[in-house]
């Protein structure tokens, strides 16, 4: 298994040439491994090292070798699943001749003999490209083939289950592949920018944290620490800032708004009355951006009362406790807690302070809660997920020191600077992310 930013022909010996991508821990071809929705003990037992309540998960950042037990041609990073086992074979490019639908990119062979293309506007994963803006991923691999560029995928590409997408929801196609897409925003002041969609500027993000993915170096945007923003997907009420069940400002003041109650996915609709604590929210003279367009009236203190602060990530949100909270109290985001520890969930998927960074298996609501190195895998809109992994640089909201870099792309700056200042020699107090632009 490797990460699926690793290009296709690339062997472990070639790995920095073909582009700076890396190995990651888990099972090669030469040991059986589980697919998609087979039972497992542990990672080690699933293909892509996943394991989630007993089933083997999907993992859109990561792919199988050669050889490797397959159960869709997204599993592979070839792109192309022949009975069952990952092909050696690129697979077979949009409306080029195929003779099984495994060869095809899209998944499926057609009656003419040709691969049929999931999308009449976009190149999907494993076709062919020669820059970022053929591909539905905005991302053109070293070796020219679209290729995933963020840890979700995105709106358009190509998919096989609904967790895939940073939308989190798969279409169907003509095969055995469909394509991503979205909840409709509906009643929010966010339009598009779920966590992990690719961005490109101030207020394209619900989070409105948009900074690279260590991966690919692709701008996308990030989840914030803590509770989901208004806009942002949702799966249930406690995933949203504001959800039920707090005793925070503002509880209660927002639903998981969903256009069929057995939709897997929803978003976190405006808040109905004020901003609750953790939310976004107006704050003037921020980095480049100027002034945050969220409104101005966070539930714990209205108009210019100082409540919208930066959290350590630069996003500004609604914190009006007037002190901190402790260990193992409520909160919605790291901000609330003294000390600046984690707001991780319990198994109910409440917020509550913790006592320090999450090691692996830990709780964890994005990256910035997790020790240094550890990814936060969830699925999408979901504040429950877990820290795995066992990278050497720091990710975006973890801590980090001249000592201690951050992964490619991000910068290391004084937590909660504005403007955001560098992290100097021999400092402890900061964090790694970039200004919000």
């Amino acid at each position: 298994m490797i990460t699926r930013s690793v290009l296709p022909f690339c062997f472990l010996v070639m790995i920095v040439a073909c582009g700076g991508k890396h190995a990651g821990d888990g099972i090669d071809a030469s040991h059986p491994c589980g697919v998609f929705g087979q039972t497992c003990g542990s990672g080690a037992d699933c293909c892509d090292g996943v394991c989630a309540n007993g089933m083997c998960e999907s993992d859109p950042s990561m792919c199988s070798v050669s050889g490797s037990s397959c159960a869709s041609n997204t599993d592979c990073c070839t792109t192309s699943c022949v009975n069952s086992v990952c092909s050696s074979n690129q697979c077979v490019a949009d409306n080029q001749a195929c003779t099984t639908d495994g060869e095809c990119c899209g998944g499926k062979c057609g009656a003419a003999g040709t691969c049929t293309p999931l999308s009449a506007t976009c190149k999907t994963e494993g076709n062919p490209c020669g820059a970022g803006g053929e591909c539905c991923s905005a991302f053109c691999s070293a070796s020219g083939v679209c290729a995933p560029s963020s840890f979700c995928v995105q709106t358009g590409d190509a998919c096989a289950h609904d967790n895939d997408c940073c939308g989190g929801i798969c279409n169907p196609g003509p095969g055995a592949l469909g394509t991503c897409s979205q909840p409709m925003p509906g009643s929010t002041n966010c339009s598009a920018g779920v966590d992990g969609t690719v961005c490109g500027g101030c207020g394209d993000c619900c989070s409105r944290l948009c900074a690279p993915y260590a991966a690919t170096g692709v701008m996308v945007c990030q989840p914030a620490e803590g509770c989901r923003i208004d806009g942002d997907l949702c799966r249930v009420d406690t995933d949203c800032c504001g959800g039920p069940g707090t005793g925070l400002p503002g509880e209660g003041h927002v639903t998981c708004l969903k256009v069929h109650t057995t939709d897997p996915v929803g978003i976190c609709r405006n808040p109905m009355s004020c901003n609750p604590e953790g939310d976004v929210c107006h704050y003037k003279n921020y980095t480049t951006c100027g002034n945050s367009s969220a409104r101005n009236d966070c539930c714990g203190g209205l108009g210019n009362s100082g409540v919208c602060q930066l959290d350590a990530l630069g996003v500004p949100r609604c914190y009006g406790l007037g002190m901190c909270r402790n260990p193992g109290e409520t909160c919605a985001f790291a901000g609330d807690c003294c000390n600046g520890t984690p707001c991780v969930p319990d198994p109910n998927g409440v917020l509550h302070c913790g006592t320090g960074c999450s090691n692996a298996t830990g709780a964890c609501t994005s990256a910035a809660d997790c020790c240094n190195g550890l990814t936060c895998t969830f699925l999408p809109g979901s504040i429950q997920g877990t820290c795995g992994g066992a990278g050497t640089c720091s990710q975006d909201g973890q801590s980090c020191s001249d000592t201690q870099p951050c992964c490619a792309g991000i910068g290391c700056n004084v937590t909660g600077s504005n403007p955001v200042t560098a992290c100097p020699a021999g400092a402890t107090n900061c964090t790694c992310f970039n200004p919000i632009f």
